[in-house]
């Protein structure tokens, strides 16, 4: 469940060559758990840089509840390198292009992006969609030994036993290698 170290490696390369901006929304996806729909309404006064979060809003989440999501470095030095916050506020963080703009994008632009250019151009089998970073991303702070309610409360899964869904495919892959 997720791309292996491999494809990760080949991701990341492609996109610091090739989009950027899309990266950026991988890394949302995968360290912070952003759902795609999520990452569309996101707009750039979401963010406090002082405090090193994103704010996502109740009317926006899945669970409909507002959460304050911590950002990684890596995801703050992203943001900044790309200028994220010359931006008007009020802006979406991907619009047209994946790039700042007032212009509302539905998520389905990065699905239509994954599978035009990067499932393409890496030669990645069907089953690696773009929402595979969100499993990623959990299994690989399992797999650091973060601890499940951290992982949980990260991720904003409604229970527990959603996440150690998680816990008992990593541990099924592992036996498996």
């Amino acid at each position: 469940r997720g791309l292996g170290d491999v494809y990760k490696r080949q991701l990341l390369d492609y996109l610091n060559t090739h989009n950027r901006h899309y990266l950026l929304g991988c890394y949302l996806l995968f360290y912070c758990f952003v759902r795609p729909k999520e990452i569309s309404l996101i707009k750039i006064n979401d963010f406090s840089v002082k405090c090193g979060t994103l704010r996502l809003h109740a009317d926006n989440s899945k669970n409909r509840k507002d959460a304050v999501i911590t950002l990684p470095n890596k995801v703050l030095k992203l943001l900044v390198d790309l200028n994220v916050f010359s931006f008007p506020g009020n802006y979406y963080l991907f619009s047209n292009g994946f790039i700042p703009g007032k212009d509302f994008r539905d998520s389905k632009q990065f699905r239509d992006y994954w599978i035009s250019f990067v499932r393409k151009a890496l030669d990645f089998p069907a089953s690696y969609k773009f929402y595979s970073l969100k499993d990623t991303g959990v299994t690989s702070m399992l797999r650091a030994r973060i601890d499940n309610i951290s992982v949980r409360d990260q991720a904003r899964h409604s229970s527990i036993l959603i996440t150690d869904i998680y816990t008992c495919l990593l541990y099924t892959s592992d036996a498996a290698d």
